[in-house]
């Protein structure tokens, strides 16, 4: 926008102002959805969600016959769907322990949510697990 004016109008700055700012605050939000941990954990519900599972677990990781199918190997992680998401890490090798993660934002790390985020996504798409 041009003024014919020499100096622009305080109106014409208090837009170009609020323009600037809305779009840092539109940026910002993009950039909190697409990094934060409570985001991976939505992200990775929906997917947890819609998964078709063929497995049945209990709440450690325990293969059961009774019950709906609610658990799939991932390769690195046994991910199991119930009223709080959660994944059994495995040691597929050295240097990393085993582990129960709860996927609920503050009980796991952002990284630990995306790799389960990844190994589903892997596992839609390939129709198999990946590797150990």
């Amino acid at each position: 926008m041009q003024d014919n004016e020499a100096n622009p109008s305080l109106a014409l700055g208090l837009y170009r102002v609020s323009v600037l700012v809305g779009c840092i605050a539109l940026i910002a939000c993009f950039f909190w959805y697409m990094f934060s941990a409570t985001a991976a954990v939505n992200r990775l519900s929906a997917a947890a969600e819609n998964f078709q599972y063929t497995d049945r677990c209990d709440s450690n990781g325990n293969l059961i016959d009774t019950g709906k199918p609610n658990c799939v190997d991932l390769g690195d992680y046994l991910l199991i769907n119930g009223p709080v998401l959660k994944a059994l890490r495995k040691a597929c090798s050295e240097g990393q322990t085993p582990a129960m993660l709860i996927l609920e934002k503050g009980k796991a790390s952002r990284i630990d949510i995306v790799r389960v985020e990844k190994s589903l996504a892997w596992r839609v798409r390939n129709k198999v697990s990946g590797p150990c």
